[in-house]
């Protein structure tokens, strides 16, 4: 019986429904949030579960104020107020998920302990605990996370870090260390070719996705994991950025070890399938989570971001999910000259641009460490394609771009989570839509890989040279000229979402529009009916 094929219209018409939904569902919330302070070393801060009025909240918080009062006659007030919005570390602490203080959850709400002496506030946690466990069944101490936890909550309404930012000295330090390593390791990879070219290199017929015409090195990962390796541990030795955020960007260093490591060993042994990649990329975002606390708890729609602020598990999972996809769109779209590289470099400029903006040290030191990596990478790879990145670069590449996505909205209130996704459209919306496409109307399965991505129907249909020749120096000219036209196509929606990196629902406007410029190109495509300027003759160069 022949599968019924879903039409694209009715998906994308679905997905537009629930984003409106979830954006028109959005109503005023009202958190009671007071602190008090209990002796010149300790305070204690009370937050609880929103309330849907605010007249509702303060009589809340009145009543928890008398009752503290109270009961702690050497307390004092400090502030008593209704939030109508939380800062990273107040979600974190609603949410039960680690932070870098001891926190006691109650069954309506949490109490946090902060102290310049971590001892203090512990044994005043856990002394609460034994007091509250008659009373408020359920309530039970948390220690303080583990001390990478601290990326995550380095900064409070994105200006807590600004007296901290690297000086510009340091962020071209950190562009030119990363840069050298990797054209350096690049350098050495081509020349010793012979050694390990029987292992490493890309053979000219091994897939429905092989453009190049002599085999080629596809390790050039390593190059750039040395790169973002010795440039994080720089920051840290030359105190071109804070020790705790430096030690946290270690952490989330050895977090990418199972993402690359997955990729890598593809690369050598050609034996490490997709869903093996995947479930290792899936681990490494796990790891991000606890290690360092990269975990999202607010995607601004209310359904969903009840869940990944209510259930931890689920908020870990769901963001090592969206990593794990991440990464993978970046592997299915490295199938150019610079394609995979030259995108990320745009991403990264733009991730870099707006934590410079919310004064984010540890985004923009990031972005621009990768980014130098990558750099140094593509003076190799394009565009002469004299080494691919591979497996292990793309899955590393695409674990950091996801990571620095998370810790720019988890670490900034004033940064909306599609941001980040928009920037990232291109290789998310042809992953989701190849997925469509091979399931619902190939009924083939979703990791069966094929040439029918965007970019390899631009290959194919807009760019016209020596169709037919097998000249390699043919080949490559119509290889290299596919990422001008996805990376010219991004700018056009990148540019935007600079201005609008503030706005969810100018966001989700945008990507809407994304979606439907993609379909409508694809469509074209496929039915050889591309517009006749969009069409390039790419002549010679040589």
């Amino acid at each position: 019986m022949r599968r019924r094929r879903i039409p694209w219209w009715a998906v994308a018409t679905l997905l537009v429904a629930v984003l409106a939904a979830g954006l028109l569902s959005q109503r005023a919330q009202y958190y009671p949030y007071l602190v008090f302070q209990a002796g010149d070393a300790l305070q204690v801060a009370f937050l609880q579960r929103a309330r849907g009025l605010e007249r509702e909240c303060e009589a809340t918080a009145d009543r928890m104020a008398q009752a503290m009062l109270a009961q702690c006659s050497t307390c004092r007030l400090v502030e008593q107020r209704c939030l109508d919005a939380l800062d990273p570390r107040q979600r974190k602490i609603l949410s039960g998920q680690p932070v870098d203080i001891p926190v006691m959850h109650t069954p309506g709400g949490a109490v946090a302990f902060l102290s310049r002496e971590p001892g203090v506030a512990d044994e005043a946690c856990r002394a609460s605990e034994r007091q509250s466990s008659g009373k408020l069944p359920g309530s039970e101490c948390a220690p303080a996370g583990a001390d990478g936890i601290a990326l995550s909550l380095a900064t409070i309404s994105g200006r807590a870090d600004a007296n901290l930012m690297p000086k510009f000295k340091a962020l071209l330090g950190v562009v030119l260390l990363a840069a050298i390593i990797s054209l350096l390791v690049c350098y050495l990879i081509i020349r010793s070719e012979r050694v390990h070219g029987r292992f490493s290199n890309d053979a000219t017929a091994a897939g429905p996705q092989k453009f190049h015409a002599v085999p080629t090195p596809r390790i050039g990962g390593v190059a750039i994991a040395a790169a973002l390796a010795a440039s994080v541990l720089a920051l840290e030795a030359l105190d071109w950025l804070n020790a705790a955020s430096a030690y946290g960007l270690t952490l989330l260093v050895l977090s990418a070890i199972p993402a690359f490591a997955g990729g890598f060993g593809e690369d050598i042994t050609r034996k490490v399938g997709v869903l093996a990649r995947l479930m290792l990329t899936f681990a490494a975002g796990v790891f991000a989570s606890i290690l360092v606390g990269a975990t999202l708890d607010r995607l601004d729609m209310p359904g969903l971001d009840i869940l990944l602020q209510l259930w931890p598990a689920f908020a870990i999972a769901f963001t090592a999910f969206a990593v794990g996809g991440i990464a993978n769109s970046i592997n299915i779209i490295d199938g150019y000259n610079g394609l995979a590289g030259g995108y990320a470099v745009i991403v990264l400029a733009a991730l870099a641009w707006v934590a410079g903006q919310v004064g984010d040290p540890v985004v923009l030191t990031a972005s621009l460490a990768m980014l130098g990596a990558l750099l140094g990478f593509l003076y190799w790879n394009y565009p002469k394609g004299r080494i691919f990145m591979g497996d292990g670069g793309a899955y590393l590449l695409g674990f950091w771009l996801g990571e620095l996505s998370v810790l720019l909205v988890v670490r900034n209130p004033d940064v909306s989570p599609w941001f980040p996704l928009m920037l990232l459209a291109y290789p998310v919306v042809d992953t989701l839509f190849s997925i469509y496409r091979r399931t619902f109307l190939r009924g083939r399965s979703a990791g069966r890989s094929d040439s029918m991505h965007l970019h390899q129907l631009i290959y194919r249909r807009l760019v016209r040279i020596a169709t037919n020749s097998g000249n390699p120096a043919d080949k490559r000219r119509r290889n290299n000229v596919v990422v001008l036209y996805i990376c010219a196509g991004a700018l056009l929606f990148i540019f935007p979402a600079l201005l609008l990196w503030k706005s969810t629902p100018w966001l989700v406007a945008l990507g809407v529009a994304f979606w439907v410029a993609y379909l409508w190109l694809y469509l074209r495509l496929v039915r050889w009916h591309a517009p006749a300027w969009m069409i390039s003759a790419a002549k010679r160069t040589d």
